[in-house]
């Protein structure tokens, strides 16, 4: 017999649709064991029922034929089939004399939303106009789309085009800094996930560079090296994602980008003790300014640099077009790869507090709490896609941790800036002196700090991550 179908993807609003009506459930579970352009083998279970089906041709009309199969045979044939079972929700319902059916896709390609009506005959076919209530949800008609295919979508994953993702760069061109922030990824596949992450953080690392330059303003800087961060973050912790020439250009720009923000980075660190001492030292005081104004300078000069300017024209014009995707990367939905991501990253942070409480020392605390910030950060990118109310209470605990691990992590930087400052000015007076009067309250603000750490990482430690 022939099958005739319209297929439509659906937006996620579709699932209010589905509750407001109490449509009936059925579950589906089917694989392939032979996928070719003109012909697929398919076997389904839908509830306790099972079938063979076998299609040949392409295109809304095809030749199908279908039988009833045992339990037995299905299972027997699920050993020589091809990738992962697609499992589904079908809600079957009848409007206005027609059947529709709509496919809530799981796991793999959770987050797809397919609506099918199949037709008697081609005419009927061509007259068909998607009634208002379901056009409401509907972001268009895929009927002519092979990559919609469920056969197709088992070999290559969801199928987010390109012009998908074209429409999403220029939304994003459209936002400001703090617009930015708050944009939440579709659940796409991964690299295209990445992409799109990516170009938002570029676009904010260009957004507060127009800051630094116009104004100098420390808050400028902060967002600016944490954007560059958060970057290096994602293209680490996903580095299996990116061929290798790209993922070494990308991260090794970045990173040299960061670090001539450093000394200006540590230079604020100064000032902001050297406050202690009052008005009685202005030398030193002014000393401090000078040096800060000198590396504003150098900064500002990268960053109108031609070497800044065609990297991040470059990166963001890879990140745009499609040569990031190989058929390993462009499977799936960000959301299974994620997941996989942020427990092995869990994983690791627990390991690190093994060591840590075997054996305390100040380098292996640092490394915690900025794997414990990559975290934070991947927790803050994809909770649009977990759930937003279950991940924001992980996300202001990991805030509480890190806040915590980052104040003793200054109090051991100005430690260590503090001596190294007054050893390379000796033409300070008193100078051994200054520097006992800061330390001093420093090593017991640092003592308390330490105590705190070690209670919170080891409840952290027994909290298990719940995605």
């Amino acid at each position: 017999m022939k099958e005739i179908e319209r297929k439509y993807l659906l937006k996620a609003s579709i699932t209010s649709l589905i509750e407001k009506y109490a449509l009936e459930k059925h579950k589906i579970t089917q694989f392939y064991t032979t996928i070719t352009p003109n012909k697929s083998v398919r076997y389904r279970q839908m509830n306790d029922r099972y079938f063979k089906t076998v299609k040949r041709g392409m295109g809304v009309s095809r030749d199908e034929e279908e039988v009833e199969i045992s339990e037995k045979k299905f299972h027997k044939n699920l050993e020589g089939r091809i990738k992962d079972p697609v499992e589904k929700n079908r809600y079957i319902f009848e409007f206005e004399g027609k059947e529709y059916s709509i496919d809530v896709f799981k796991k793999d390609l959770k987050g797809l939303y397919i609506l099918e009506i199949e037709f008697p005959n081609m005419k009927e076919f061509e007259q068909f106009k998607l009634p208002k209530i379901l056009k409401t949800h509907a972001i268009k008609d895929v009927s002519y789309d092979e990559a919609y295919k469920n056969k197709n979508m088992v070999l290559q994953g969801s199928p987010h085009s390109s012009s998908d993702l074209n429409v999403i760069f220029k939304d994003l061109d459209t936002k400001n800094g703090k617009e930015l922030d708050a944009y939440f990824i579709p659940n796409l596949s991964p690299i295209n996930a990445l992409r799109v992450i990516l170009y938002k953080f570029s676009l904010s690392i260009l957004f507060y560079k127009k800051c630094i330059v116009s104004r100098n303003d420390e808050e400028d800087l902060h967002q600016f090296r944490i954007n560059i961060r958060k970057s290096r973050a994602f293209l680490k912790e996903f580095a299996f994602l990116f061929p290798k020439k790209h993922y070494s250009y990308f991260n090794e720009n970045l990173d040299t980008f960061a670090t001539k923000t450093n000394k200006k980075r540590d230079l604020d660190v100064i000032k902001e003790r050297l406050v202690q001492l009052g008005d009685d030292h202005d030398m030193i005081q002014k000393d401090i300014q000078r040096q800060r104004k000198h590396e504003q300078q150098n900064i500002e000069q990268m960053l109108k640099s031609k070497k800044f300017k065609d990297f991040f024209h470059t990166y963001q014009n890879i990140l745009k077009e499609e040569t990031l995707l190989t058929p390993d990367n462009n499977t799936g939905t960000i959301e299974y790869i994620a997941t996989k991501v942020i427990k092995k990253l869990h994983r690791n942070i627990i390991k690190k507090i093994d060591a840590l409480e075997k054996d305390f020392d100040d380098k292996k605390l640092h490394k915690i709490r900025i794997s414990l910030k990559k975290l934070r950060y991947l927790l803050e990118e994809f909770q649009h896609i977990f759930g937003k109310e279950k991940i924001e209470k992980m996300i202001e605990k990991g805030r509480k941790l890190q806040t915590l691990l980052g104040d003793f992590n200054d109090t051991v930087n100005q430690t260590k800036l503090l001596h190294n400052y007054f050893a390379s000015n000796k033409m300070i007076s008193d100078s051994e002196a200054l520097e006992h009067q800061l330390l001093d309250k420093t090593t017991k603000s640092q003592k308390e700090l330490m105590l705190k750490a070690k209670k919170k990482l080891h409840k952290f430690k027994k909290k298990a991550l719940k995605l």
